[in-house]
C-alpha cells in the first residue's frame, strides 16, 4: 500500500464533492422510506437510540441524531405527543429522565430498522460484498483522520 497523500481534486472528481452527493442522495431515500413509518430520520434515530439504553441523556440522544440540544428537545416533545416514547423522572436520581418506548414506538423501532436495510442494500446495491467493506473500512479511516 503506497504511504504517498493522493492530491486533492476538483469538481466531480473531489472525493468530498462525492461523499455529500451520496450523503444528501441516502438521506432523501431514507426519509422517504421512514415517512412510510410515519418517522424522519432523526426520530429513527433517537428511537434506536432509547432502545438500547433508556437512560440516555439528551445530549447523546443529539448526537446519535445529529442534531442541537434544543432541536431534540423538540423531538422528543414530538415522539411523547406522537405517542412513540414515555419520559418520566428516574426514581433514584431526580435530575436523570428516562425515556421508553411505548408499543408504538417499538414498533416504530421495527419499522426504521427495516427501512434503513432496504435503503442500505439500494445503497451497496452495485459492489461486491467486498467492496462494501472495503468502502466501509475506508469511510472510518476517513472519519478518523478528521477528528482531531
Amino acid at each position: 500500500m503506497s504511504t504517498t497523500t493522493p492530491a486533492p481534486r476538483s469538481g466531480t472528481d473531489w472525493v468530498g464533492y462525492n461523499l455529500k452527493i451520496t450523503q444528501h442522495r441516502l438521506r432523501q431515500r431514507l426519509e422517504a422510506e421512514l415517512a412510510q413509518v410515519g418517522i424522519t430520520a432523526p426520530q429513527n434515530a433517537v428511537l434506536l437510540a432509547v432502545s438500547g439504553n433508556p437512560r440516555i441523556s439528551n445530549a447523546d440522544l443529539a448526537r446519535a441524531a445529529f442534531v442541537t440540544p434544543q432541536t431534540m428537545q423538540a423531538i422528543l416533545v414530538n415522539l411523547e405527543r406522537g405517542g412513540l416514547i414515555t419520559r418520566s423522572p428516574h426514581p433514584e436520581h431526580g435530575r436523570v429522565i428516562m425515556t421508553e418506548l411505548t408499543a408504538a414506538g417499538k414498533k416504530a423501532v421495527a419499522g426504521g430498522a427495516k427501512a434503513a436495510d432496504a435503503v442500505e442494500r439500494q445503497l451497496l446495491s452495485t459492489l461486491s460484498t467486498q467492496e462494501a467493506k472495503v468502502l466501509c473500512d475506508l469511510l472510518k479511516r476517513c472519519a478518523a483522520a478528521l477528528d482531531d
